[in-house]
């Protein structure tokens, strides 16, 4: 698993909990309805990062039972004097997107909608009282109930197949005296020690206390990080995985157990050198289904579907996807199969594996659309997802488990849904060995045959993410693809090799050779587009966010042939980024060695070796809370240059991980974007 990703418009396929704590921020899927033939019949709006930010998106798509209604939510960003943040809010409409009736408002966050077993009520996180706490709805009207009252955040939840209980995940609160301390400035203390662990509750919706107050149960005591879980259909068990610590490396090599409720003791049923997570039980409680890496783990390596018998305890495999790189959608209602999705090149496919093994046909047969966060009802008679393209912004879809007939039930932003974007095509050229690469190339708005227009080649991150078909136009996103074209940009895309979607060879091809076949693969893909005719050789920029920074800061160590670059949470230096990030396996996984072992392919694969051939004027752009990429290796990069008068600057980020989550910062990261190419591109239009 691959996770030094970019933050902008790519996907990352891999198990369902290595996706939860990548690097790669989650893609969000902008809902707005693009009419036909609307690049004839429009005027361009202006997409400027000030105006796509006022965007809304789908964030979930959940099918009611019995699949005659469903609940979606909807992201956008509040930014106003005192406050920058994105908030979520639960809407609900019948299956063919009719009645919808928004089911919270207010100015705080409500997400993760789930119905009850019989439909009759909706679960949900909300932080209306300041800490994200578990609520409960009644469907046909009436208040919602808080059922917790945490010191902390409530996490993943699930209702029970009867629907008498809710288990949830939540993290140890610190004590009085850890409080105390705090308070006091004492509050030193000792690496790796007395961790505060995600652990696993549950409560029952029919118990209360003499306050009036429902009860939870601790399920896990034990001294490590649960990061998923499965209800046995009986309600008796639930299956789950987890690390030794919350540290992503840790959840990385995840291990699987089952604990019983009634005495809350665990019983660890696969524990490997393999990572293995994200168990799910099939509805008849016979097996539990579980992603799995090869055992000796690599992190761009094939993630394959274990099936663990309850009755014998053996463990067998399901036949591998084509990218083996799955992630677990859930079983069908038969207990016969599995539906798994993964990346196919720049779109997602869904896929049905076959319990015994023996086959695996795609479900999503003939989709056209990127599809995304797709999720199952509790009876496997429904899945909902979004659908959307590069000229279509996402919107809420669900189909019949049946067979893949998408309807769409959303259309959050049919108010400006006869603005038109810009052309994006897919486009493959051949690599300095024959290897064939794809990307996607988005052309300048009002493009005319023959133009020789400025380029910017934007690299993703992971490595192993890889460019999806996603709407051009987004409310997130730390490169703002439709303002450039808009602006006279040409954008090329690419997926070199270490990329998600086109297989585990392709993913694996640059182990030991960071910077170097994939630069390559990049810098053939330039010459193409201006082989085109569209490119001007002349005036190219470069961009890209963590792997992306990291290449980007390879490329201007290498050729002079870019007028500038925005590089964002760069790698720079190999050993120093291992040595202080939070996945430590990530680097030796794909240098083969630890850096005490083999010092050499470290230095000889980090750009700040190279640092003193830079003549590209180089704006960096990195998060002060960054524990993927550290903010010192920005800063590392950033005196280096301006030591050497290289025309360099750095936009950092106050609170900000790794890729920013607040609007306001994101809109600066934009806006610095586009500012930092007109200066050097010197195209004439702007906003």
């Amino acid at each position: 698993m691959a996770i030094l990703c970019n933050f902008s418009f790519f996907t990352y396929n891999k198990a369902t909990f290595m996706r939860n704590y990548s690097l790669h921020f989650l893609v969000f899927f902008i809902a707005i309805t693009v009419k036909e033939n609307a690049l004839a019949q429009t005027t361009p709006l202006k997409w400027a990062p000030e105006q796509t930010m006022k965007m809304k998106n789908i964030s979930a798509v959940r099918p009611s039972p019995n699949g005659k209604k469903v609940l979606y939510t909807v992201r956008e960003a509040v930014m106003t004097d005192e406050r920058s943040e994105y908030i979520n809010q639960i809407f609900l409409c019948n299956s063919d997107g009719s009645n919808t009736v928004q089911l919270t408002r207010g100015d705080k966050n409500s997400s993760n909608p789930r119905w009850s077993p019989d439909g009759k009520w909706i679960a949900y996180t909300s932080s209306k009282d300041g800490k994200n706490n578990l609520y409960l709805l009644p469907v046909d009207g009436g208040e919602s109930e808080k059922l917790t009252d945490t010191k902390t955040s409530i996490g993943e939840f699930y209702f029970s197949a009867d629907g008498s209980m809710i288990a949830y995940l939540m993290q140890d609160a610190p004590g009085e005296a850890e409080e105390k301390n705090k308070k006091g400035k004492a509050d030193w203390y000792f690496m790796d020690e007395d961790i505060k662990q995600s652990r696993l509750y549950v409560l029952s919706i029919h118990d209360k206390d003499s306050s009036g107050k429902y009860v939870p149960k601790k399920l896990t005591a034990e001294y490590y990080n649960v990061n998923a879980f499965s209800w046995s259909p009986d309600g008796k068990t639930i299956a789950y995985s987890y690390g030794k610590s919350p540290e992503v490396n840790d959840n990385v090599y995840s291990d699987i157990a089952t604990v019983e409720l009634a005495t809350a003791k665990s019983t660890i049923i696969a524990n490997s050198k393999a990572g293995e997570t994200n168990p799910l039980f099939s509805p008849d409680g016979k097996f539990i289904a579980y992603a799995c890496t090869e055992d000796l783990m690599k992190w761009a390596g094939p993630v394959h579907v274990n099936i663990f018998s309850v009755a014998d305890k053996k463990t067998t495999r399901l036949a591998a996807t084509p990218d083996q790189s799955g992630n677990l959608i859930g079983w069908t209602a038969d207990s016969k199969a599995l539906l798994c999705s993964e990346g196919k090149k720049t779109l997602t496919a869904v896929y049905k594996l076959s319990l015994d093994g023996k086959e695996v046909n795609e479900w999503s047969i003939g989709i056209k659309d990127l599809l995304g966060i797709a999720t199952l009802n509790t009876t496997a008679s429904e899945i909902g997802f979004v659908l959307q393209n590069t000229a279509h912004p996402g919107e809420a879809y669900i189909s019949s488990t049946a067979n893949f007939e998408p309807v769409k039930i959303s259309g959050i932003n049919d108010s400006i849904a006869v603005k038109f974007l810009p052309k994006t095509e897919i486009v493959r050229w051949k690599s300095f060995d024959g290897t064939e690469i794809e990307g996607l190339l988005t052309y300048p708005v009002n493009y005319q045959a023959g133009q020789k227009v400025p380029m910017i080649l934007n690299v993703h991150g992971g490595p192993a993410g890889v460019f999806t078909q996603n709407c051009v136009v987004s409310n997130g996103g730390t490169y703002p693809i439709a303002a450039w074209a808009e602006m006279g940009y040409a954008v090329l895309r690419p997926n070199p090799r270490g990329s998600d979607g086109y297989g585990t060879s392709f993913r694996m091809a640059n182990e030991r050779d960071w910077g170097g076949a994939d630069f390559k693969d990049l810098m053939t893909g330039v010459d193409y587009v201006i082989k085109m005719g569209v490119a001007d050789p002349d005036k190219l920029g470069v961009a890209g966010w963590s792997y992306g920074g990291f290449m980007s800061s390879w490329i201007v160590g290498h050729t002079d042939r870019f007028k500038a670059a925005s590089i964002g949470a760069p790698v720079v230096d190999l050993t120093f980024q291992n040595l202080t990030d939070d996945i430590a396996g990530f680097l030796p996984s794909y240098m083969n060695n630890e850096p005490w072992a083999d010092w050499a392919v470290y230095n000889e694969h980090s750009p700040l070796r190279f640092v003193q051939n830079v003549k590209t004027p180089v704006q960096l752009q990195h998060g002060e809370a960054d524990l993927r990429v550290p903010f010192s290796q920005g800063i590392m990069f950033y005196h280096a240059l301006k030591r050497r008068g290289i025309p360099v600057r750095m936009l950092a980020l106050p609170r900000q991980p790794h890729g920013p989550t607040e609007p306001k910062m994101l809109l600066k990261v934009q806006q610095t974007n586009v500012e930092w190419f007109n200066k050097y591109l010197g195209t004439k239009q702007g906003f």
